[in-house]
């Protein structure tokens, strides 16, 4: 068990969430660099809003672990307590080895408790070619079919074919999820940007963990590996973190595959990065597919009146389900999180230390 004082690091809303992070980053003996890139809109309460991103360590050693929170904006509060965490819990970090914290990557979506960003776009089905032809999926149909009352979203969230279809990504329709986009968002080029000064290609090793919530069992935290099979990020993935890897093309994952994500533009970046999301489940996918309509139908509706009863209603309920406000949920999150960063940083060690044998 944890004690409340540890457990603060967590909070469902951006400000807050923001406010604690950056209060342990600037007081850390481990961290080394902060950036903080504004972005050109802002809050409901008129308060602007950042993605933060600390290095911990040396900025040029040769193993890199990222861990980013909030692709999905309202997901953000699990990355973020543990990113705080991190920083309250580590003094010095093993000199070849660097952390970044890529804290709100999608601070619209954490601060307006959306999924999406500003544009509507879902940003973890963004990283697609843009100028070639964009992959068709049936998601659009599905969304209809719920529309038109053809089906429903219990039936849909009980059923994997149907769910899976769903969310892997769509490129036709803005007004329904899981819309990748027509462009390169605010949040990819970010992406785009810190890459760039990492030089992935200059690293012996690269570990990405992109921290989600939503899907699977209450608590668990899932690493999910979208790396092909037979790849070297696969095998480096079950070689650091062993047998709770899971992989969608196989089935074994609470995740189906999916169009334009995240990882594949790190998989781009060599055989030597190795990319995994780590996801928190909460309360079943027919209860996310719920709030996640209500959101849609909201978002839809026009301009977000903060001070709305229904708005702060559908928001709280977003609020709730990807952040629960538990303290056995905190705890598993916490605990897991401290587990994968450990288990991160030791296979960087063991894996160079195999190699130089």
């Amino acid at each position: 068990m944890y004690a409340d004082a540890i457990l603060s690091v967590f909070a469902q809303r951006y400000k807050s969430a923001r406010e604690t992070f950056v209060d342990h980053v600037e007081t850390s003996s481990v961290i080394e660099r902060v950036t903080h890139l504004p972005h050109p809109l802002k809050g409901p309460a008129n308060e602007k809003l950042y993605c933060d991103i600390a290095w911990a360590g040396s900025p040029k050693a040769e193993k890199v672990l990222v861990l980013v929170s909030g692709l999905h904006g309202v997901e953000g509060g699990a990355g973020s307590a543990i990113q705080a965490d991190f920083v309250t819990r580590y003094r010095r970090l093993p000199p070849d080895i660097c952390v970044i914290l890529v804290h709100a990557i999608n601070p619209w979506g954490f601060a307006w408790a959306s999924r999406t960003d500003e544009q509507g776009i879902d940003v973890n089905r963004n990283f697609v070619d843009f100028d070639g032809t964009l992959p068709k999926s049936k998601a659009t149909q599905i969304w209809q079919d719920l529309q038109d009352g053809k089906t429903d979203i219990h039936t849909v969230g009980q059923d994997r074919e149907q769910f899976d279809l769903l969310s892997e990504g769509q490129y036709e329709d803005a007004t329904a999820p899981y819309f990748g986009g027509k462009e390169a968002s605010w949040s990819r080029q970010t992406i785009e940007q810190l890459a760039a000064q990492i030089k992935p290609e200059k690293r012996k090793k690269v570990i990405v963990v992109d921290i989600h919530t939503g899907l699977g069992p209450y608590g668990y935290g899932e690493l999910i590996c979208d790396h092909p099979v037979d790849s070297q990020g696969h095998h480096d993935a079950v070689a650091v973190f062993g047998g709770t890897v899971t992989e969608p093309s196989l089935g074994t994952s609470s995740s189906g595959p999916k169009l334009g994500l995240h990882d594949y533009f790190w998989h781009s970046q060599g055989d030597h990065v190795c990319f995994l999301t780590l996801e928190f489940g909460t309360f079943g996918t027919p209860q996310m597919l719920r709030v996640l309509a209500d959101d849609q139908r909201l978002q839809q509706s026009g301009k977000l009146d903060w001070q709305d009863e229904n708005t702060l209603d559908v928001k709280h309920a977003m609020q709730d389900f990807f952040c629960p406000d538990e303290k056995q949920w905190k705890e598993l999150v916490l605990f897991r999180g401290r587990q994968v960063i450990e288990m991160a940083i030791d296979g960087m060690t063991e894996h160079a230390n195999h190699n130089a044998r």
